[in-house]
């Protein structure tokens, strides 16, 4: 239901306030938050939702294959150095 919710929205600043409120109130696995991800158009929204994710995933130890929802690898460098300095 969330990601429907999520998909639904027209603009992206919407839906990434829906993406986030969906997150913050569900525990979210990795293969989880990639699929919230791919309901992104533009890069920004989907490297924002993917740092502000982070802490709300289960399954923390394999939040580098966030990494691959990217179609930029300039985003895959800053989701990275997101993950080392925490």
């Amino acid at each position: 239901a969330g990601k429907k919710s999520i998909e639904n929205q027209s603009f992206a600043d919407t839906k990434l306030k829906v993406a986030k409120t969906f997150t913050k109130n569900n525990c979210l696995s990795v293969i989880q938050i990639k699929e919230v991800i791919g309901l992104f158009s533009f890069e920004d929204g989907k490297l924002e939702y993917a740092k502000f994710a982070y802490d709300y995933c289960a399954d923390k130890k394999n939040y580098y294959q966030v990494g691959d929802a990217f179609t930029f690898s300039g985003s895959v460098d800053e989701l990275n150095e997101f993950l080392e300095s925490k």
